[in-house]
C-alpha cells in the first residue's frame, strides 16, 4: 500500500508500529523521523525503511508557504517463518485481516494449541492478545483512512472494531491526531491496500 501525505502545518504521527516494513520517502519540505530515542531529518528523495515491529514517530513540519510531504509504502516482503515470534505472526495476520474475531480460541484452533498455552506463550513474549489486536487494527485503520473516503462506520467494521467501541478516541490516543486529520494529510491517495497486501 502506498499513500502520499502532505501537510501545510506542523503535524506529528506518533507510535507507528507496523508488522511489515515501512518505507518513507520525503518529497518536499521538512520531515523528521524519531526512533530509538533519536531524531533524523529526512532528505527529500532519499528513502528510509523502518523495520517491522519498530516504533517510530513522524513529524511533518510544513507551513502555508512550504508544505511538507512524503510517501508511505508498506511492503509485504518475505512471509514470516515458523521461527518468528508468535506475536509477530499474529500481528501480521491481524493487520491483513482485521475484521476477524481474533480471540485466543480462534487463533489456538488454527495453530493446534490450547488457548491457555497460547496466552502463556504470548505473555512470555511480553504481549497480550488484546493489545496486539488493538494495535494492529489501529495501524490498519490509519492506512485505510489515508487511502480513501470510506465512511467511518464502514472503516470501523472493516477493521473489526467493537460496534460500541470509541475508535476515534483510541485512534487519537495512539497517533496524536484525529481520523479526520489523518485523512486530510493524504492529499494524493493511491488506494492499493486491499489488492496489494490483502
Amino acid at each position: 500500500m502506498r499513500v502520499h501525505l502532505q501537510s501545510y502545518s506542523h503535524v506529528s504521527l506518533h507510535r507507528l508500529f507496523l508488522a511489515f516494513p515501512l518505507t518513507i520517502v520525503p518529497t518536499h519540505g521538512r520531515s523528521v523521523v524519531r526512533r530509538r530515542g533519536h531524531e533524523r531529518l529526512l532528505v527529500p528523495g532519499h528513502e528510509v525503511t523502518i523495520e517491522p515491529f519498530e516504533t517510530v514517530d513522524l513529524h511533518l513540519d510544513g507551513s502555508s508557504g512550504q508544505p511538507s510531504s512524503c510517501t508511505f509504502e508498506i511492503r509485504r516482503g518475505m512471509p514470516g517463518t515458523p521461527q518468528d515470534a508468535l506475536h509477530h505472526r499474529i500481528s501480521r495476520r491481524v493487520f491483513l485481516q482485521p475484521q476477524y474475531a481474533w480471540s485466543a480460541g480462534f487463533i489456538a484452533e488454527r495453530i493446534d494449541m490450547p488457548a491457555s498455552q497460547l496466552r502463556r506463550l504470548l505473555f512470555s513474549q511480553g504481549t497480550a492478545l488484546t493489545d496486539l489486536c488493538r494495535t494492529q487494527r489501529l495501524m490498519r485503520l490509519l492506512f485505510e483512512a489515508m487511502a480513501g473516503d470510506v465512511a467511518m462506520a464502514d472503516l470501523k467494521r472493516f477493521v473489526g472494531w467493537p460496534p460500541n467501541g470509541d475508535v476515534e478516541s483510541a485512534f487519537y490516543d495512539r497517533f496524536g491526531v484525529s481520523v479526520q486529520t489523518a485523512r486530510r494529510l493524504a492529499s494524493h491517495r493511491v488506494p492499493e491496500l486491499r489488492r496489494s497486501i490483502a
